[in-house]
């Protein structure tokens, strides 16, 4: 039952109370009705609210991008061995013939095309880190294409508070998720 679920929410013992909950990135359809009541209306009944990152901002959008690029005149073909090179590319061929057949109707009417998605997500790949390569890689799934163009929970919490005109912020900066990352070796990766 909806009041019986671990709402992932804290509640920081002050006048006013403050509250922490936790998020996942997932499109927020994926998990908003599995979301307590009572973190609902601490969202509500805030009227600031900080963010892991501040997904509205393009500053943020750009730096998150630009971290994941490796050094200049590096290209993945480059850092990765020949076999998992050949395998990568031909899983991206592969997924860019399947997608078109992944997207549902409503996407297709909200004028997303297939190319213009694949590019979106998978654009400039062979310059991009082998760690945030993965990540992409495991996006490039039929389920996360059907979702595409449903903002993850993050960004929809966002998105609301700007709307209700709540103060917002954030906690971390893009260098302090992408360093951690970028510093993975490739064994680890």
């Amino acid at each position: 039952q909806q009041s019986e679920l671990n709402s992932f929410l804290w509640t920081i013992k002050r006048d006013p109370p403050s509250y922490f909950f936790g998020t996942i990135h997932v499109p927020y359809t994926r998990v908003w009705d599995f979301i307590p009541e009572n973190s609902k209306k601490a969202f509500q009944r805030s009227h600031i609210v900080y963010f892991e990152l501040d997904l509205t901002d393009p500053y943020t959008i750009s730096a998150l991008t630009s971290c994941q690029l490796l050094p200049q005149g590096e290209n993945l073909q480059d850092v990765l061995p020949r076999d998992i090179y050949r395998r990568l590319k031909r899983h991206l061929e592969y997924v860019k013939l399947m997608m078109p057949s992944w997207m549902t109707p409503d996407q297709r009417g909200k004028g997303l095309y297939a190319d213009y998605l694949f590019n979106a997500i998978a654009g400039n790949w062979e310059r991009k880190r082998p760690v945030w390569v993965m990540l992409m890689v495991n996006s490039l799934t039929e389920v996360d294409i059907k979702s595409r163009g449903v903002p993850v929970l993050d960004l929809y919490l966002a998105q609301e508070a700007e709307r209700l005109r709540k103060q917002t912020g954030a906690v971390e900066k893009v260098e302090e998720q992408c360093h951690p990352l970028n510093g993975l070796n490739f064994s680890q990766v």
